[in-house]
């Protein structure tokens, strides 16, 4: 049984703390190995007798999601502890415990947190904390795809200013570890409302790549210049993200219900649009148009042919750009915020 709809209501993974003394990844702004041995870490090796308890046996009605991994079921451990637990059946991931151990060392406040896992000779799981208030996709549009309005301008940019610094600190370790799965469900909420990069370290490139130009269930979120993934970049992952952007602005899933033809999804639609006040979600209020605006056409050029999209680091200046000069319409904002940085390099 599928379950792709669970995703857009509740969460599949957890929320991250950073450091409390280095960003993994980075010291005094230099780049590190972002799997040195002289980093430590809290994840552990738990037991298949406690995860069957926390989940009651992977009951169904455990399951919150499903994803690249596999089925996602939310459960409580021992300790007391609610986690999201991501279960892969007999298709194992090679080398899957050294693979745990990398993911382990990095830690970022806008990346999800590993906190534990199993492995055995038919499957493999992976234990994150767990996010109240499940992915991005489920406060923009419905079950059709359809706009629902729940987010305002500000919240929409600082998602997407968060989102792009999780992606932007994979990309700053050494060696750049590539998401390769980046996609509006993965992008989960806290309770705050801080975004938080999922499923990344784990994902199926071969089986996405094999996908590219089908004529049906195409992946808009996969860079349509990939045929190999061993082809796979940061700009693969730029591509992603601009779509990501475009779903933020107009509301609407990459490839709904409205749209009939498989090949008219919203990049198409932005890239064809003569008004792109008519592509922003119409649910925002006439003075975030200008701001809206800002974010399509940083997500265009993220969209565009790989030499042309910016880097994330371009993209979380920019971002952090908008986010200042729309502060003055959300005055409960103003004072974190800052002041007021108007212009931007990417747009000169």
């Amino acid at each position: 049984m599928r379950v792709k709809r669970f995703m857009r209501q509740t969460s599949e993974v957890a929320s991250s703390m950073p450091s409390p003394t280095v960003e993994i990844g980075r010291v005094n702004n230099a780049h590190v190995n972002a799997f040195s041995p002289h980093y430590t870490h809290n994840t552990r090796q738990l037991t298949i007798l406690e995860l069957e308890q926390a989940t009651r046996n992977f009951s169904h009605s455990n399951i919150i999601g499903e994803g690249g991994f596999g089925f996602v079921y939310k459960g409580l451990l021992q300790d007391g502890s609610i986690v999201a637990i991501k279960r892969r059946l007999f298709v194992l991931t090679q080398d899957f415990v050294l693979k745990v151990k990398q993911i382990a060392h990095i830690h970022h406040n806008h990346l999800v947190k590993l906190i534990g896992y199993y492995e055995d000779s038919y499957q493999q799981l992976l234990v994150y904390e767990y996010l109240p208030n499940g992915n991005v996709g489920s406060h923009l549009y419905d079950s059709e795809g359809l706009p629902i309005g729940r987010l305002d301008l500000w919240r929409r940019i600082s998602i997407a200013s968060g989102a792009s610094k999780g992606v932007e600190h994979l990309h700053s370790l050494v060696p750049p570890l590539i998401h390769t799965n980046f996609r509006t469900s993965n992008v989960l909420l806290d309770e705050n409302y801080t975004a938080k990069v999922s499923d990344y370290g784990f994902c199926n490139s071969k089986t996405q790549v094999d996908n590219v130009g089908s004529s049906s269930n195409v992946d808009c979120f996969l860079d349509p210049e990939l045929s190999f993934p061993q082809n796979y970049t940061e700009k693969s992952d730029v591509y992603s993200f601009g779509v990501f952007l475009l779903e933020l602005i107009c509301g609407c899933e990459a490839q709904n219900k409205s749209m009939s033809n498989p090949d008219e999804n919203i990049v198409f639609q932005a890239k064809n649009s003569v008004d792109l006040d008519k592509f922003v979600d119409i649910t925002l209020g006439e003075q975030e148009k200008h701001g809206a605006r800002r974010v399509m056409k940083l997500a265009l050029l993220c969209v565009d042919v790989t030499s042309r999209r910016p880097s994330m680091a371009q993209i979380v200046h920019e971002l952090e750009q908008i986010q200042r000069e729309i502060a003055p319409m959300y005055s409960q904002f103003n004072e974190e915020i800052g002041a007021v940085t108007l212009g931007s390099e990417l747009f000169q």
